[in-house]
């Protein structure tokens, strides 16, 4: 039974999708969200310059799947993963490359994660998530891409008076339920870069006569919590944290490793 379910709300969901394209297109950005879908709209930032652009994103919560993977010798094993889907679209008039990252980091145990898309884990979290996929059309519906695959090609521009041309892709995290500490956390956040071009650059003398130099780019920041029991994980366990305001929020985030110079001698 739970297995129809599942297989129900995701057909429901692409029929829904698909249908949105065919609606008039006053208010279309408003359609096709699905129960626990949410998104995201550009906001201008006081660092923005009058070229920045920056993509609207939909997004659902990240989930906990588990998988056939391998352990640290390489042998078949079962595996836990964490996967975000998600969706851009473009309304800044020109196509746009997007080079995402999808950094998590636990604010409850300070650990940090890079989404990484192992091609074999990939393709099971993709078949799970678009059940239309079959051997004679391996892309499904939602044609879910890669953050490599993603980058290839430009997002193209979506017109004003047009649905948006959506773009699907899955942010995965292999190694937090190796990692011992971070599966138990209870609060988190993903930082998106590559969703905007804006950039930033500022400098910053240290005590030691150093300068560093921090280049900050524009980043969605989402907030997350996870109320819930590690040892019984379940895929839907995972909600946006409105408890202090909206969960999502554009910040312009310094890089993890600035840059470091010798201050000018001083006359």
């Amino acid at each position: 039974m739970l297995t129809f379910r599942r297989i129900l709300g995701t057909t429901v969901a692409i029929a829904v999708a698909v249908a949105a394209a065919t609606l008039p297109a006053a208010g279309q950005d408003n359609l096709g969200l699905q129960p626990g879908e949410r998104k995201v709209e550009p906001a201008k930032l006081p660092l923005d310059r009058p070229d920045v652009w920056t993509l609207n994103f939909r997004y659902k919560p990240p989930r906990i799947l588990p998988v056939d993977g391998f352990d640290d010798k390489g042998n078949p094993a079962k595996q836990v993963v964490w996967y975000m889907w998600y969706q851009v679209y473009n309304r800044s008039g020109e196509p746009v490359t997007f080079i995402p990252e999808f950094e998590l980091v636990t604010t409850d145990l300070n650990t940090y994660h890079l989404d990484e898309p192992q091609p074999y884990i990939f393709e099971q979290v993709k078949k799970y998530e678009d059940r239309t996929i079959t051997k004679e059309k391996p892309e499904g519906i939602l044609n879910l891409k890669t953050t490599i695959e993603i980058s290839r090609k430009p997002i193209p521009a979506s017109k004003p008076d047009a649905f948006p041309i959506l773009i699907s892709g899955l942010a995965v995290w292999t190694d937090m339920d190796r990692a011992e500490k971070a599966r138990k956390t209870n609060k988190f956040s993903v930082y998106i870069t590559g969703l905007s071009n804006g950039v930033a650059v500022e400098q910053k003398a240290l005590p030691n006569d150093e300068v560093v130099t921090l280049v900050k780019k524009k980043t969605l920041r989402i907030d997350f919590i996870r109320p819930t029991d590690e040892n019984r994980p379940q895929i839907s366990d995972i909600q946006p944290d409105d408890s202090n305001g909206p969960a999502e929020n554009w910040v312009y985030r310094t890089a993890q490793n600035p840059m470091k110079s010798k201050a000018a001698a001083k006359p």
